[in-house]
């Protein structure tokens, strides 16, 4: 009886030890091959996420880059206002130099008004844009997953079908 415990026990501890082997390939192989596709999925986020944010930078550097200059402009003509608010002799030149120059202000801010809702509605484009872009890809490459998918069941189901029709 103890030899027959020994020789049972021996096949057991053989079986566990392969089905430990096989579950281990299993595991080492699964990431693997699943890898790939994880892996270009994260590259290719990664990408899009990259390229929006410098799409990003480089639209906020020009937007500020023509807020700069909107803003030297004008301060420049602020100056010149100013120095003929101070250069006035009479009250009438007075009066008309502070109107251009609250005239001018005006004029200024409906522009820089104008010129922000541009740049920002750029922005929104080019990011719906490259989103759209995106989810086009992204929409492709689950079709043709599915077409795949449609064709391997239907190239086992078919003869499968055939066997039993048989």
């Amino acid at each position: 009886m103890d030899t027959l415990s020994l020789t049972t026990g021996g096949i057991y501890l053989e079986e566990a030890k392969m089905v430990a082997a096989k579950q281990t390939r299993e595991l080492n192989t699964e990431p693997a091959s699943m890898g790939i596709p994880l892996g270009s999925a994260f590259v290719k986020e990664a990408e899009l996420w990259m390229g929006a944010h410098n799409d990003f930078l480089t639209s906020m550097e020009a937007m500020m880059t023509d807020w700069l200059r909107r803003q030297r402009e004008v301060f420049d003509a602020s100056s010149r206002s100013i120095r003929k608010i101070y250069d006035s002799r009479n009250f009438i030149d007075l009066m008309q130099a502070q109107h251009e120059w609250v005239s001018d202000c005006l004029q200024w801010t409906a522009s820089e008004i104008r010129a922000v809702g541009n740049d920002a509605a750029t922005m929104t484009r080019k990011a719906a844009e490259r989103l759209g872009e995106a989810a086009r890809e992204r929409s492709n490459g689950i079709r043709q997953q599915g077409k795949g998918k449609a064709l391997a069941e239907t190239a086992t189901t078919v003869p499968m079908q055939r066997a039993a029709a048989e």
